[in-house]
């Protein structure tokens, strides 16, 4: 039988034998149906894959990536879009067709977010192309720039704002954290410095994270534990228990919360926004079967896999090597996804659908074990006829699944089963 044959046969009983998680299979289908008839129907529609700086001031030059745009002088139209306000058309001031650069010039200041205290403050801008055509959409969070204020520093906090001049403005939020100034003089933080701790979690998202976790009486940062302002130690600590840290949530709201409350994902409570009830097309997020997705159990990037197993879990090569540790891995380090990005590696298959070590089975379909062996990081599991498992596997004593020893048995039908037989 020749090993093509193996590979068809391979396949098609591992179709036959699809995991029992049929939501999750079902999820990565239509996320794969609906990549390709996007790629079809926008195939020549400009497309931003890159933006860089993520934060400029005023006057300074955007460059951005991607395709289909039109090359030369003046012939590219950059649309900044921030929600309440009407968009903004700036010409680029050149291209080719897979970049342009545009300067990001005066006439966005109006359009910047004010501070109570009448101050322009940093304003993030979401994207669109218009080259021959207008490009499909917006751009998400991850590739929509911060534009600050001619005079703001890097940080964009205003240069002007002292403790002095804080106490002279008790309602306003002068460092743009969420927190007034009244407020932040009262529990010790900086008002003037939106992350006083310097943990690169801000202020008022500690703080309100802090409300969760204590019933939402009012906690003290002097105080712990609790998510807290004044500790720069605590981002990598889970305060409430969900499998996702302090800073894991904090970039979740970042990317997906628009950074204003009340938080989408707060590290004082498992439900941030209050319990959600499973439904049909979200059965496959429920990992303990209670009927409620907690924070960890969710799809924040709608890319087919859940949160905690991007994160930490399934999708993170070390999970597997630290609970089945009898099976030594592969030996190429498949990367892993990322659980704020749906498509990590950028080719137009969201990551629960796409397949990071190539063997043919989707990501999404290699997370549990039965009736299947698989593994999402070793492309000979189910299948050690794939079409990227080594022809020469190594020698016993260095060899991964299924080549190890008590591994795959001889003339034993494949894909290979779990429990093993």
């Amino acid at each position: 039988m020749t090993r093509r044959l193996l590979v068809s046969l391979a396949l098609a009983a591992a179709v036959l034998l699809a995991p029992a998680s049929a939501a999750v299979s079902g999820a990565a289908t239509r996320a794969l149906h609906a990549s390709a008839a996007s790629t079809a129907t926008a195939s020549t529609l400009p497309t931003i894959s890159r933006v860089s700086p993520l934060k400029l001031p005023i006057g300074g030059k955007l460059t951005i990536r991607g395709a289909h745009f039109v090359p030369g002088k003046l012939r590219n139209t950059v649309v900044f879009m921030r929600s309440g306000a009407p968009a903004v058309f700036l010409r680029a001031q050149r291209a080719t067709s897979t970049r342009l650069t545009v300067t990001v010039t005066a006439k966005l200041t109006r359009f910047l977010l004010v501070r109570n205290t009448g101050e322009k403050a940093p304003t993030r801008f979401r994207l669109r192309v218009l080259a021959r055509r207008f490009g499909a959409s917006f751009t998400p969070q991850r590739l929509s720039p911060t534009i600050l204020p001619a005079s703001a520093d890097g940080g964009g906090t205003p240069t002007s704002c002292t403790l002095d001049s804080a106490k002279l403005a008790p309602t306003a939020d002068s460092d743009g954290d969420l927190l007034a100034n009244a407020l932040e003089l009262k529990i010790k933080t900086d008002p003037c410095n939106a992350d006083s701790d310097g943990d690169k979690v801000t202020d008022g998202y500690e703080y309100e994270s802090a409300l969760d976790l204590n019933s939402r009486a009012l906690p003290y940062p002097g105080k712990r534990p609790y998510p807290n302002a004044l500790d720069p130690s605590d981002p990598g600590v889970d305060y409430d228990g969900d499998g996702l840290t302090l800073l894991d949530e904090y970039s979740a709201w970042v990317a997906y919360g628009s950074k204003t409350l009340p938080l989408n994902y707060s590290d004082g409570t498992q439900s941030s926004g209050g319990p959600v009830a499973v439904t049909s097309e979200t059965a496959w997020e429920d990992l303990d079967g209670n009927g409620f997705l907690t924070d960890d159990e969710k799809d924040v990037d709608h890319d087919g896999l859940v949160n905690w197993d991007e994160a930490h879990g399934r999708m993170q090569p070390d999970w597997w090597t630290k609970v089945v540790s009898t099976e030594k891995p592969f030996t190429v380090k498949f990367l892993a996804t990322d659980w704020l990005d749906p498509d990590t590696d950028g080719d137009g298959l969201a990551d629960g659908a796409d397949d990071v070590d190539h063997d043919g089975y989707a990501n999404a379909n290699e997370l549990n074990r039965g009736p299947l062996w698989v593994q999402p990081f070793n492309p000979c599991l189910p299948d050690p006829f794939s079409i990227t498992c080594p022809k020469h596997p190594p020698l016993a004593d260095e060899s991964y699944p299924p080549f190890a020893p008590g591994g795959m048995q001889p003339n034993e039908p494949t894909p290979l089963v779990w429990p093993r037989p």
